[in-house]
């Protein structure tokens, strides 16, 4: 605070009592160590820890800098010795009609910009580990996560390959199954003429009349052989038109019970029947939906398997059940049975059974019999065969309505 003081003689101002507070002085390592004070007062600086040189240049800089500030009190950076100080000044006598006076405080910069610049290599040098660390870590994920990612590169790319090879096989597969077919398709065209005309010499001969009795035997051999043989080639025929997917049904509702009387009538008329019992246990009028010619043929070929492997005094048990909307027909026979390791065989084409019989077979019948019953909508499968009795289990879709429009029951 500033006090003015008067001339008794004159009256006007001769001097001023400036009376202030010395700021608290920091000691030790403290932020206001170094801090040098002073007064600034009529554009005159007095702080006496300055050299008078560095009082004037100080000066200067605080001449230019407060007349030009409309606060009373605030900081600048100002150069003192070569050096950066920070200074703050504050006016003593606010509101006075005498010269305004300035308390000044110099703090020194040089340890502060220091720890500072210090403090910037410590910020960066923690930055640079950090982001090492960061790229160290980022390229260790990377490379962990790189790992099943190029597994699945490289199974992706093996996929393919076996996709290509499997796709060359299967194109391999298809083109010689349509040769193969192409081939059973002219064959059995082919063998269907000289058939037709060895039958009609056979025939011929047979109605002549001057041959020994052993001769007819042999003839009549002969031509149980070309019907036979014409057998085959229609079984050869329709199975390729079944690799091919040229056979389709045109599905209706079939008395199968009706087929299986049939063919039961027949049975006994058939070449070297042998001495058999027959038992049945079929419902009348039992209708599945499928087509009469080739279901008859399904039926044809298990009865005649059961006659054929048969032995003499032996038994036949054919039986038909409805079963949750399909009909189950099961052939059985007494006669030898097929071997464990031959019954994944038996459907397989031209396999011929190995029960020891020396009834010779083409090996086609349960293989079409079986294609026909899953063209069906059903299937074929081998019940069994142990202890002198083989069984077959055919089924089929039932027929939702008779042909007179009546509903079955399922």
């Amino acid at each position: 605070m500033a006090v003015p003081i008067f001339s008794t003689e004159t009256g006007d101002v001769i001097s001023a009592l400036v009376v202030g507070f010395r700021p608290i002085e920091l000691t030790g390592k403290g932020a206001g160590a170094g801090m040098k004070n002073g007064i600034w007062i009529n554009g005159h600086l007095h702080l006496p820890l300055l050299s008078k040189s560095a009082q004037a240049a100080l000066g200067r800089e605080i001449a230019k800098a407060i007349p030009n500030s409309a606060s009373a009190q605030n900081n600048f950076t100002v150069t003192v010795n070569a050096a950066p100080h920070l200074l703050f000044y504050k006016r003593l006598n606010p509101d006075s009609f005498f010269p305004p006076a300035y308390q000044i405080c110099v703090y020194p910069l040089a340890d502060s910009m220091a720890q500072l610049h210090r403090l910037r290599w410590r910020i960066g040098g923690a930055g640079a580990l950090l982001l090492l660390g960061g790229f160290v870590a980022s390229h260790f994920i990377a490379s962990r996560l790189a790992v099943p990612v190029e597994k699945l590169a490289l199974d992706s790319e093996e996929n393919r390959a076996q996709r290509k090879r499997a796709e060359a096989a299967l194109a391999s597969t298809s083109e010689k199954l349509k040769r193969s077919t192409r081939y059973s398709a002219d064959a059995s065209h082919q063998l269907k003429s000289p058939v037709t005309l060895l039958r009609a010499g056979l025939e011929g001969l047979l109605a002549r009349e001057d041959f020994r009795r052993e001769i007819y035997e042999e003839l009549s051999a002969l031509l149980h052989q070309t019907h036979r043989l014409s057998g085959v080639i229609d079984d050869l025929l329709l199975l390729s038109r079944m690799d091919a997917g040229h056979l389709e049904l045109e599905s209706q509702p079939v008395n199968l019970s009706q087929i299986i009387e049939e063919w039961l009538d027949d049975l006994g008329a058939l070449p070297d029947s042998p001495d058999v019992k027959i038992e049945k246990d079929v419902p009348a009028d039992l209708y599945i939906a499928g087509e009469k010619r080739y279901t008859s043929l399904i039926v044809q070929n298990l009865l005649e398997n059961a006659r054929r492997y048969n032995r003499p005094g032996g038994l036949i048990r054919v039986t038909a059940r409805k079963e949750r909307g399909e009909v189950v027909l099961a052939i059985g026979n007494t006669g030898r049975s097929i071997p464990r390791d031959a019954q994944e065989h038996i459907f397989e084409r031209f396999h011929h059974s190995s029960t020891g019989s020396d009834i010779s077979s083409h090996g086609l019948g349960l293989n079409l019999a079986r294609n026909l019953a899953r063209l069906h909508g059903g299937g074929l499968r081998l019940v069994g065969s142990e202890k002198d009795w083989t069984e077959f289990e055919a089924r089929f879709r039932i027929a939702a309505q008779t042909p007179d429009g009546a509903s079955q029951s399922i």
